[in-house]
C-alpha cells in the first residue's frame, strides 16, 4: 500500500507542477521572435528583450477561458496533492476517505486542464499564413493532463486498500 501511496503523492506533485510551470510561463505560442503565454506577451527587438502583460497590449478574449479552467485545474491538483499527503495520516473528511477525496479532485482537475489545452489548441489552429508553433509551455500543459488523470487511478485503489 505504501508504493501505491508514494506513487499517487509524486504523480500528484508531477502533475501539479507541470501545470504550474505551464500556467505561468509565456512560451505558448511562438511567432519568429515574438511568445505567447496566457498572461504576457515578450518579444526581442535588437537584441532587447521587452515583455508586455496582456492588460496592457489588450486582453485576447480567447485566453479567458483556458486561464480560468487552468486556474480552476490548479486549485483542484493542489487539493487532490495536499488530501493524498495526508492519506499518510489515519483521519476522514466527514463521509468520504482521503483517497476518494484525492481521486475526484485529480479527476476534476484533469477535466479542467483538457477544457483549457482544448480551448487554447482550437482557438490559436493555424488559420493564416504565418509561420508560427506551440511552445514547450503548451506541451507541459497537456502533459499534466494524462498525468492527473493517472494520479485519479492510483487513488481510487487506496481506499479499498486502506479499508482491507
Amino acid at each position: 500500500m505504501h508504493i501505491l501511496q508514494i506513487s499517487a503523492v509524486v504523480c500528484a506533485f508531477i502533475s501539479l507542477l507541470l501545470l504550474l510551470i505551464a500556467l505561468g510561463s509565456d512560451y505558448w505560442v511562438l511567432v519568429g521572435n515574438v511568445n505567447q503565454g496566457l498572461w504576457k506577451s515578450c518579444f526581442t527587438v535588437v537584441s532587447s528583450y521587452t515583455c508586455l502583460s496582456h492588460s496592457m497590449a489588450g486582453i485576447p478574449v480567447y485566453l479567458d477561458v483556458p486561464r480560468t479552467f487552468m486556474i480552476f485545474g490548479m486549485i483542484a491538483g493542489a487539493v487532490s496533492c495536499i488530501v493524498l499527503c495526508g492519506t499518510f495520516f489515519d483521519f476522514q473528511f466527514g463521509f468520504l476517505s482521503q483517497a476518494k477525496t484525492s481521486a475526484i479532485a485529480s479527476l476534476v482537475a484533469a477535466g479542467c486542464v483538457l477544457i483549457a489545452m482544448a480551448t487554447f489548441t482550437g482557438l490559436t489552429a493555424p488559420n493564416n499564413g504565418f509561420a508560427w508553433s506551440y511552445g514547450w509551455s503548451f506541451g507541459l500543459g497537456w502533459a499534466s493532463f494524462p498525468l492527473f488523470l493517472i494520479t485519479g487511478g492510483l487513488s481510487f485503489p487506496l481506499d479499498t486498500a486502506g479499508s482491507a
